[in-house]
């Protein structure tokens, strides 16, 4: 059993305020996932050329000014980088692919929550109220969020385990319950040459957002053969 919430501000003089206004709401979600928590906020984009990485580092004494120092004179770029406990948001016109693979080989630590324009995912295990608190999620800013309240079912409490997860470049998921035939289900798609990667067992997803509009889904679309689908999409 999980908390799932979402807000879209349209107002866009309200749009400074969305971490206030949503935290009554995941807070709300207590009961449902007192475990962890976490959300995906959606703000200005950075240049076209540019991507925001979200990573995440389990040792709270990584020196990050090291890794972003490391990282410019590796990559030869000025990266910059914005740290909020142990997670960071570094922004870089070097390619996805380049900077993924120079933080797996020097930093293997540090783990990547997210990579887009717009995205930046922050998520810990904790109450809703400590988590939020921890990242000061009530100063956030931006113009929608999907947020996610976790009570661990079939796997462990750990910030890898708590959502939101990414499903591509300013692409969250988030999800709530399980599916009694994961492995079943996980070897029709393996059939049907849909990607396998090395993932907690997958449970019923629930909840996607991408860069236009927050949206409510229980489908991918290469997951129409296994699941029903339906959608609830706010306006956009």
């Amino acid at each position: 059993m999980c908390g799932i919430v979402g807000l879209l501000v349209k107002n866009q003089n309200m749009r400074a305020n969305i971490g206030e206004l949503m935290l009554p709401m995941l807070i709300g979600m207590t009961e449902r996932g007192p475990d962890s928590a976490g959300l995906a906020i959606f703000g200005a984009p950075v240049d076209a050329s540019a991507r925001k990485f979200s990573l995440y580092s389990a040792d709270a004494s990584l020196d990050w000014n090291k890794l972003g120092s490391e990282l410019n004179a590796a990559l030869k770029t000025s990266a910059k980088l914005e740290v909020k406990v142990n997670h960071a948001v570094l922004t870089t016109n070097v390619s996805p692919d380049t900077v993924k693979a120079w933080v797996k080989q020097a930093y293997p630590q540090v783990h990547l929550l997210a990579v887009g324009q717009l995205m930046d995912i922050y998520k810990d295990t904790g109450t809703p109220a400590q988590v939020a608190s921890r990242y000061d999620f009530s100063k956030l800013s931006g113009s929608h969020l999907v947020g996610h309240t976790r009570m661990a079912t079939e796997s462990a409490i750990t910030p890898s385990h708590a959502h939101p997860f990414t499903a591509g470049e300013d692409w969250c998921l988030v999800h709530n319950g399980s599916l009694s035939n994961a492995h079943s289900i996980r070897r029709k798609l393996e059939h049907e040459a849909f990607p396998s990667r090395p993932i907690t067992i997958p449970k019923l997803p629930a909840a996607s957002c991408n860069g236009a509009c927050v949206k409510v889904t229980i489908c991918k679309p290469r997951w129409n053969m296994a699941l029903t689908s339906w959608m609830v999409s706010t306006p956009c």
